[in-house]
């Protein structure tokens, strides 16, 4: 009984029970990393076994090496995955403004594709009677929308800008216009619309922070008469 055990424990019987007590661990863990890891752990402890046979066992030696080579490259892809994700400062003003709600690597996606433009005073943002085709976002500085009757309305960071018109397709009814050096954030809408469409989950925080945006634009104006934009 004892030279059996330890022909168990040592020697190639040895690596068969090492290799397949790392797969049933592998296969306790719930985290995805750990099991690839612990999974091509298996694979090279039960290598030597298929090699050091009196007849070499090529195929399963060979699909070993494959097993690790694939898995391999799907730890180093989490890993890159897991990695912290580092704003700018202006990502992490934009963030704090008004997108908080979403993943950091979601979010930092999202900034990707929108266009960062520091605008002067005195530039216009919207023409009236334009189709908005941008969704934008003060970061820094202020705007004004200029009505027909010579009244405005203050835009401040973290205000969403045109994006009631830009979805009702319909044309501006005032102008927008930045009155301070002003960061504003901009994305195209048919490019946004595309990126968000497989991400449920991150469609669904943009319409509450747009909702929140909206509301509070009503709280403001409702009592006015005046457009939302």
């Amino acid at each position: 009984m004892t030279d059996f055990l330890m022909r168990q424990l040592f020697g190639l019987n040895g690596l068969v029970n090492i290799s397949n007590l790392m797969f049933l661990a592998a296969f306790s863990v719930r985290d995805v990393l750990k099991l690839r890891i612990l999974s091509v752990l298996s694979y090279m402890v039960i290598l030597p076994y298929y090699y050091f046979q009196p007849q070499t066992l090529w195929p399963p030696l060979m699909w070993g090496v494959a097993f690790i080579l694939v898995n391999g490259a799907r730890i180093a892809i989490l890993l890159l995955e897991r990695r912290p994700v580092v704003l700018s400062p202006s990502e992490t003003e934009l963030y704090k403004l008004g997108f908080s709600s979403i993943d950091k690597r979601e979010f930092l996606k999202l900034a990707s594709l929108a266009r960062w433009i520091d605008y002067p005073a005195g530039q216009i943002l919207i023409n009236k009677g334009q189709v908005v085709t941008q969704a934008m976002i003060i970061v820094r500085g202020e705007a004004d929308v200029r009505l027909s009757d010579g009244s405005t309305i203050a835009l401040h960071p973290g205000q969403l800008v045109g994006t009631e018109i830009a979805f009702s397709g319909l044309p501006s009814p005032a102008d927008v216009m930045v009155v301070s050096p002003s960061l504003v954030v901009s994305w195209n809408l048919a490019l946004l619309r595309k990126f968000v469409e497989p991400r449920p989950e991150l469609r669904s925080k943009l319409l509450q922070i747009h909702d929140r945006d909206l509301v509070s634009k009503l709280n403001e104006l409702a009592t006015h008469g005046k457009p939302i934009m």
